[in-house]
């Protein structure tokens, strides 16, 4: 059995949020279970490109091994932008519950079906 490192997490976290996601009906879960799937890319895609013996690329002469800063960057920009995205199904979220008095996914898609119908 190889080490357990970034690249192994990553994948096992992505499997237990997009599990979390298909079985649980609660919308507040689904929200967890996203962002469960949004950390565990970004674990993924840092580990991916991680090295043990790779330093900043910053003045340091030739022949010494970079780690490259792209992963990273991209990395955080996508943090800010998925927080932003999950503050705003919070408050989705927070609007349905107000308006159907319940978190179950199945009980709020029966009240718009019966709204519609009627």
């Amino acid at each position: 059995m190889g080490p357990i490192n970034g690249v192994t997490i990553g994948v096992v976290l992505f499997g237990i949020g997009v599990l979390a996601l298909i079985i649980r009906r609660d919308l507040v879960i689904k929200l967890l279970a996203l962002g469960l799937i949004d950390s565990s890319s970004f674990l993924f895609l840092v580990s991916l490109n991680a090295e043990n013996d790779g330093i900043a690329p910053i003045m340091h002469g030739p022949g010494v091994n970079y780690v490259d800063p792209l992963p990273q960057a991209l990395v955080i920009s996508a943090i800010v932008i998925n927080f932003a995205l999950l503050a705003l199904a919070l408050v989705f979220v927070m609007l349905l519950v107000e308006r159907y008095h319940t978190t179950d996914s199945q009980r709020i898609a029966h009240e718009v079906e019966k709204e519609k119908r009627s």
